[in-house]
Order: structure tokens, then C-alpha cells, then sequence
């Protein structure tokens, strides 16, 4: 079975994914704070994505996939800084994209990864059937 993709899913199913930048143990306050900081520097790395790949699942080599993917995407929004100040966001972006990313290989696997022998099926995710309430969370 075919690793599932975020792209599989509409727009309106994407957006049930993703509960902003942070771990789910953070408070729902410090998390939209951190995505409104984010935003300004990053505007197409979705965490929504990344969030995706980690309900997805895996193994280890999946979890480092999902995180890597999320670096790349946020180094090339750092490198598209652009305006009077552009020249300083761009090595502020990156600096900030170094530390998310570290902060996801070293956090992400302390409960938010669902490790799996096989990834979830995109009809589970769809449905919600692996989520521990039963439904997919809600921004």
C-alpha cells in the first residue's frame, strides 16, 4: 500500500490537519502565537503537511522523511525574504528554520509521531478511525 499524501486530501480536509507550530502538549495560546510568528517567514511550509505525515506515521526513516520535508519547505520560504529588510530576514529565517527543525527531531518523537509498522491508509485518515477521540482534531 502506497504511503498516503497530503495532496490526496481536498483543501477542506487539509485544513483539519495541523494544529499550528508546537508540540500538542503546548497550550493552544503558545501555539497560535508561535504559527502568527512563523508566518511572517514561512508562507508556503505547511505545518498542516508536516502534521499530516506525522498522523500518517511509520517508522523511524518516515519520521525523519516528514521532518526533513518540513526543513526544505521552510528554507526555501527563508531564501524569498524579500523587501527593504530582506537581506537580514533571509539569515533570521534560516536561523529560525534550523531551530523548528531541530526542535521536531529532537520533540517529535516523544508522543506527536505515530509510529506504525505500516503508514495508515488514506481512508483512516480520511476517517478519522485512528485518531484517539475519534475524529481529527480541530484548528
Amino acid at each position: 500500500m502506497p504511503r498516503p499524501s497530503f495532496m490526496d486530501l481536498s483543501p477542506s480536509q487539509q485544513a483539519m490537519f495541523g494544529n499550528g507550530v508546537g508540540p500538542y502538549w503546548m497550550s493552544d495560546r503558545a501555539r497560535q502565537t508561535i504559527t502568527g510568528f512563523a508566518s511572517w517567514f514561512f508562507k508556503d511550509a505547511s505545518w498542516r503537511h508536516h502534521d499530516f505525515g506525522y498522523f500518517v506515521g511509520g517508522d523511524y526513516w518516515d519520521r525523519e522523511r516528514c521532518d526533513w520535508k518540513f526543513f526544505a519547505a521552510m528554507l526555501r520560504d527563508s531564501v524569498t525574504q524579500s523587501g527593504p529588510l530582506g537581506w537580514v530576514l533571509v539569515p533570521v529565517a534560516i536561523i529560525i528554520s534550523l531551530f523548528f527543525y531541530i526542535c521536531v527531531r529532537v520533540g517529535g518523537g516523544l508522543g506527536s509521531f505515530q509510529y506504525r509498522d505500516i503508514p495508515a491508509s488514506l481512508d483512516d485518515v480520511i476517517n478519522g478511525a485512528l485518531w484517539p477521540s475519534g475524529k481529527p482534531p480541530e484548528e
